[in-house]
């Protein structure tokens, strides 16, 4: 029974009781969910810190995104250029045989051509998730067709001709990759550079040469292909310097993102240990108020009055 002379007492005791209850409410939802608050309200002034740091960190990973696709493509394009030199390196070879005696008859040169611009034709057809790389922007078809009617690099021979990339169907934009806020990357390679004109009407060339038999032809797919074997590395070498700035900026975003994380845990998680010891000292008191109050209840007037 509670009397006008303890009442005021009472009533504290009554509100310690219930702020303690929900200090320990609250310290036992924040060790549940790791988190110091279940909204940005009580963080206070951490708060729009908080929600800025988010969003960075949310956009960086965007950007990061960004860049995997495109390191994809690159990945690719140089793995196609690496094989077309593979096979150019082959080919020279092969016309170095035709051209140092008299056995050019006895290679099957014709047929060899046909093979190489099968393959180069299949690596200049190469897709990246669904989508052609050596195309520019017309991603949606193959970038390279030699059967196309228009195309005729034999056109002229024996004699000299002049550069033919009818056989491209893509478009003249290069790839282009939102890095960073203020870096937006141009990068990629399209099958109408004439470093691979020159590698089809060399093999073109090779052909026709190895049908009749006509070395100075022989001569000029040599020199052709000789001529974009050289294009090919300085290709492979703009593809890896693209590369690389887009690995650098890959991994300045993973810097960013580690010390922004870091950053957010910082305002936003709770100190497991530290709670766990405010959670036991908390329930103590909650316990020790319960007692008092219990005996406050109970306590008789003439307890009081001693």
């Amino acid at each position: 029974m509670i009397r006008v002379s303890n009442i005021a007492q009472f009533e504290i005791m009554t509100s310690n009781i219930f702020k303690t209850q929900s200090d320990v409410a609250a310290t036992q939802v924040q060790m549940a969910s790791g988190k110091k608050s279940q909204s940005y309200a009580p963080l206070a002034t951490d708060a729009n810190q908080l929600v800025s740091m988010e969003r960075s960190i949310s956009r960086s990973e965007q950007f990061k995104t960004n860049i995997d696709s495109a390191l994809g493509r690159l990945n690719l394009m140089e793995s196609a250029l690496g094989t077309m030199v593979d096979r150019s390196t082959d080919v020279l070879a092969t016309i170095a045989q035709g051209l140092s005696g008299a056995n050019m008859d006895d290679l099957p040169l014709e047929q060899f051509a046909e093979t190489y611009l099968s393959e180069i034709e299949a690596e200049l057809n190469k897709q990246n998730g669904g989508f052609y790389i050596f195309g520019g922007t017309k991603t949606d078809i193959p970038p390279v067709d030699l059967a196309d009617a228009d195309y005729d690099p034999q056109a002229g021979l024996p004699g000299s001709f002049s550069a033919d990339d009818s056989y491209y169907q893509g478009d003249e934009h290069l790839f282009s990759v939102r890095a960073d806020d203020s870096l937006e990357t141009i990068y990629g390679v399209t099958a109408d550079d004439p470093t691979f004109e020159k590698l089809l009407r060399g093999l073109s060339y090779m052909s026709y040469a190895g049908a009749n038999s006509d070395k100075d032809v022989l001569q000029q797919a040599y020199d052709l292909i000789n001529d974009a074997v050289d294009g090919l590395s300085d290709l492979r070498g703009e593809v890896g310097a693209n590369t690389k700035v887009l690995e650098q900026q890959k991994v300045s975003h993973q810097g960013f993102q580690l010390f922004a994380e870091n950053l957010v845990s910082n305002i936003e998680d709770v100190d497991i240990a530290a709670a766990s010891t405010q959670l036991a000292f908390d329930e103590l008191q909650l316990q020790g108020a319960y007692s008092a109050l219990s005996r406050m209840r109970s306590m008789s007037l003439l307890q009081y009055l001693n």
